[in-house]
């Protein structure tokens, strides 16, 4: 029986490792996919998804994934904690200081709040602090440089942010914040929303101007030593292509699977 067991398990972690070992690392995708429950997430460890964005609200002194205020008290919305921290701590550890372990660089959670910054963020700060460990932080003037970096998208308290003696999160900015510089480990990405940011609505080719305004958008940002994020786009390859050509960073998509056949033809 024991001898059975052993088999069993090993025939399981085999099947882990074969699967991380075949599985192309997508380090310029941030997948969007909507997690409706505290499993969701597991599935996508083994499919090349390095990058998550997460909907999230504070409710009743919880921060829960969600997009907008459940109709009743009795709801099972899932949380922030048991959708991502814990799983993705899991994984540290299992992988003794890797979330995944072919990819050695930062990993980052994007939070876009919804509800209550302060009050999220603070309830936030509150949950990340049992692992900070693996977490990208910032004591006093030091930073402690993880494999975990907590964003938040839109509304971010950056006075908060920077007057706090112990941060456990950064921001990502937008193209009016190229202008204040501010600090690259507070602000390190600039967020560019597709259809508000850009005139052109992926129909065909971008007409030239508005490609090279795009561009000068990125050299700006990278001049800052700082990554560019473009969301809120269609799961179409026609855009994927121009992001990719302009040199954008990070892309947002719900459709992992088809974002990594897409991009594998790039290599």
């Amino acid at each position: 029986m024991k001898r059975n067991i052993f088999f069993v398990v090993l025939f399981l972690v085999g099947g882990m490792i074969s699967a991380y070992g075949q599985v192309e690392i997508m380090p310029n995708l941030v997948s969007t996919q909507e997690f409706v429950t505290d499993k969701d997430i597991w599935p996508t460890f083994t499919q090349g998804v390095i990058h998550y964005e997460a909907e999230i609200m504070y409710i009743y002194g919880e921060v829960f994934i969600a997009s907008q205020m459940p109709d009743s008290a009795n709801h099972t919305l899932p949380t922030l904690r048991s959708t991502y921290l814990l799983p993705i701590y899991s994984q540290y550890k299992k992988n003794q200081g890797k979330i995944n372990p072919n990819f050695d660089d930062e990993m980052y959670l994007f939070l876009n709040i919804k509800y209550d910054p302060k009050k999220t963020y603070h309830k936030i700060w509150e949950q990340l602090s049992p692992y900070h460990e693996m977490l990208t932080y910032r004591v006093g003037p030091q930073w402690h440089e993880g494999k975990l970096k907590v964003i938040f998208v839109g509304n971010a308290p950056m006075r908060t942010f920077q007057q706090e003696r112990v941060c456990f999160v950064a921001a990502q900015g937008t193209v009016a914040d190229l202008e204040k510089n501010y600090d690259n480990k507070v602000m390190p990405l600039i967020g560019i929303d597709f259809e508000n940011d850009l005139d052109w609505n992926g129909v065909g080719k971008m007409p030239f101007d508005q490609y090279m305004s795009f561009k000068e958008i990125i050299r700006k940002t990278h001049e800052q030593g700082k990554k560019v994020r473009v969301y809120n786009l269609p799961n179409e390859e026609n855009i994927w292509e121009v992001m990719h050509t302009a040199g954008v960073d990070m892309i947002s998509s719900s459709d992992p699977v088809r974002f990594n056949k897409f991009f594998a033809t790039k290599k």
